[in-house]
């Protein structure tokens, strides 16, 4: 810790130079290289920034290789012209380099106050395309449109935990730390920066960030900021139910599903997250929770393989014999309406926060319909050919195979299909 007092800069953040760290320009993906170095001969500042810095530090290999900068959207887009910028709360770049995408984002200004008639600002919409494009505009205390810069600095404590505030100089090789990130890598804590309450009331995703960031990575949430979740996660039902989704599915392919849920069960956020699930494992204790946590080990045990499964058929295992329990419970509909109506039940209720597109309802319903199909048809006939030829049927057998283990009547049946 002396040594990196000795490195602290006349800004007050922490550097360190080359051979101090373990981070290499050679780590950073290729098309992340050439827009920091794209950026850098433009006359710009351009950081690797958040996840990126933590995981390579930590010896993992990040998912995302994300860049700030002190260029605007609009000259990002002129210095690197394979770009799309998007984003309504806050702009973003998209460098686009085919199947690789590098988010590139504008240093933002770290303001304690909304600026003076900010709250309640309308935000312009395709119904309401006169209403002036505000730089800044919050709904509630939820920043609703954020597009304020500012300095390095400024940014870094805009960001939600000390860990994901550190920046690395493509250019220097150094380490910038302003946050107090690095030592809380050493002491693996994940510290909200700022007043937790505040931070998690301006944005409530930040609470499932938070605990899944904590189960990925082993580390312990700081006590203010576990205290503060337990607190607040009912304002979960302020946050967009699109991006409660997105998180949703970052969770499942973490490589660390089943701990996230036990973390996010303990702190009272999956309750709020999914609240008619979470009352029927309450109410069908040991069976309901084996069938949720073997649904989650099999996420983790497929993101270790290097496999990838389909939205729909996570979400079917995951809830599948909550959607059948519901399908049993429609009296007088046929056993394959009743299975598609329960899919649309269950994962559409308004009172589930993440909003799933209707893409993944239907493969969930397909797989689930599947189950019925397979009970009633004989895979040697003509119907159960046919069965075998359609989409998806290698989802509806991995179902099955799965819920055999759990269910020991469903292994004939497996056996007969298999």
């Amino acid at each position: 810790m002396s040594a990196r007092n000795e490195n602290a800069d006349a800004r007050g953040a922490v550097v360190l130079r080359p051979g101090e760290h373990p981070l290499r320009n050679d780590m950073i993906c290729p098309e992340a290289r050439k827009v920091l170095a794209r950026l850098h001969d433009a006359g710009y500042k351009a950081y690797l920034c958040g996840g990126g810095v933590r995981d390579l530090w930590l010896g993992k290999t990040p998912k995302d290789f994300d860049v700030a900068t002190d260029a605007r959207p609009e000259q990002i887009k002129k210095v690197c012209r394979n770009t799309r910028i998007i984003g309504r709360r806050f702009k973003l770049a998209h460098v686009i380099f085919g199947d690789v995408i590098i988010e590139t984002a504008t240093f933002r200004a770290l303001l304690d106050e909304p600026p003076a008639g900010a709250e309640d600002v309308p935000v312009p919409s395709k119904r309401n395309k006169d209403v002036p494009d505000p730089t800044f505009a919050t709904r509630g205390g939820v920043i609703v449109r954020d597009n304020v810069y500012g300095t390095p600095e400024e940014d870094a404590r805009r960001r939600d935990f000390t860990v994901n505030g550190l920046f690395y100089d493509y250019a220097a090789g150094t380490i910038i730390d302003y946050v107090g990130g690095l030592a809380d890598l050493e002491a693996r804590t994940l510290r909200v920066i700022g007043d937790p309450e505040t931070r998690f009331h301006e944005d409530p995703v930040r609470m499932v960030r938070a605990v899944r960031i904590a189960a990925q990575l082993g580390f312990e949430i700081e006590a203010g900021a576990a205290e503060a979740i337990r607190k607040m996660a009912g304002e979960l039902a302020n946050a967009s139910h699109e991006r409660m989704h997105e998180e949703m599915l970052k969770i499942f392919n973490c490589g660390a599903a089943e701990r996230v849920f036990e973390e996010a069960w303990d702190k009272g956020v999956f309750q709020i997250v999914y609240p008619e699930f979470s009352g029927w494992i309450e109410a069908e204790g040991e069976g309901a929770q084996a069938w949720a946590a073997k649904a989650l080990r099999q996420f983790d045990t497929w993101k270790k393989n290097g496999l990838k499964a389909g939205a729909g058929l996570q979400y079917a295992l995951l809830f599948g014999r909550w959607i059948e329990d519901i399908a049993r419970a429609a009296e007088g509909v046929p056993a394959f309406e009743a299975a598609s109506q329960a899919v649309w039940t269950a994962l559409r209720s308004p009172k589930q926060l993440p909003l799933l597109p209707k893409w993944i309802l239907f493969d969930a319903e397909r797989i689930l319909g599947q189950q019925v199909q397979m009970k009633k048809a004989n895979p040697a006939g003509a119907y159960g050919q046919r069965l075998h030829k359609r989409r998806g049927f290698v989802d509806g057998l991995i179902y099955l195979k799965f819920a055999a283990g759990l269910d020991p009547q469903r292994g004939a049946l497996l056996a007969k299909w298999t």
